[in-house]
């Protein structure tokens, strides 16, 4: 007889594991269901609204981050080291673990008007890419050198209007196992032909939202710790890459990153 109960209980507990994996992955489509329906109609308004406004329109994307990270149950918590001039422009540069890296810096940066300098690959996404380019962001083709060079002295254009501009030095999103991969250069260039300052961002516990490759949302709490400007005038390029390294290094290896759990969308500290 108390074979044949614990026998029921480990099917029971088996099928009720199996209920909650069913639900997980529900939860998880009807999130990406949410997702592409806010970003068609978000970026179909962008693309309108670009044509005589880019500002506006990029206080629209601020719109649809909002709402993708309240929809995924994500909520993004700011921490800055130093205070920054609200309109002086920056070169912000981030590590890039998730496609939801974009949202955090979206999110921990309201005061700014950012444009990104974004791979030509993400322009061929439908509505998505048009709004892209039609919101004025920086296309970069990393196989066509003297595209790649144009892009560049597009964005030292940008910053001199004041606007300013956000690189993923890393060039890509990192795999699961890697702190950082190598540095691109180009960023760093633009900071020095302009003198504009670099400003480090960690963003961190985002590869546990949305890992690279992964599929299911997963709802939590995203932290960016933003840096001290770094003066560019008088240091080496190389010396720049080291700074930006080592602060983004020092804050990816602090142990007990924020943890998952409370749901929301931006709290700053």
């Amino acid at each position: 007889m108390l074979v044949w109960i614990s026998a029921a209980i480990q099917a029971w507990r088996g099928s009720r594991r199996r209920g909650e994996k069913r639900v997980v992955i529900l939860v998880s489509i009807l999130k990406l269901i949410c997702v592409g329906l806010n970003t068609v109609v978000c970026a179909s308004i962008v693309v309108a609204v670009a044509l005589f406004d880019e500002r506006a329109a990029y206080r629209l994307c601020r719109l649809w981050v909002r709402i993708n990270l309240l929809v995924c149950g994500v909520r993004v918590r700011t921490r800055r080291l130093a205070p920054l001039e609200a309109k002086a422009p920056y070169v912000f540069m981030s590590n890039h673990r998730s496609q939801f890296d974009v949202l955090a810096v979206i999110a921990a940066l309201p005061e700014y008007q950012l444009r990104w300098v974004a791979k030509v690959e993400l322009t061929r996404i439908p509505v998505f890419g048009w709004a892209l380019r039609r919101s004025g962001h920086i296309i970069i083709d990393r196989s066509d050198t003297t595209q790649a060079v144009r892009s560049l002295r597009a964005a030292e254009l940008r910053m001199r209007e004041g606007i300013s501009v956000m690189i993923f030095p890393e060039g890509t999103r990192a795999t699961p196992g890697d702190t950082l991969l190598p540095f691109k250069k180009g960023g760093f260039m633009v900071a020095l032909d302009t003198g504009v300052p670099i400003v480090p961002m960690a963003v961190r516990q985002s590869d546990k939202v949305l890992p690279r490759g992964a599929w299911r949302v997963a709802s939590g709490d995203i932290e960016v710790v933003v840096g001290r400007p770094i003066p560019v005038a008088g240091v080496e390029r190389e010396e720049l890459i080291r700074r930006v390294r080592a602060f983004l290094l020092e804050q990816l290896a602090t142990p007990g990153e924020v943890e998952t759990g409370r749901r929301g969308a931006v709290e700053a500290t």
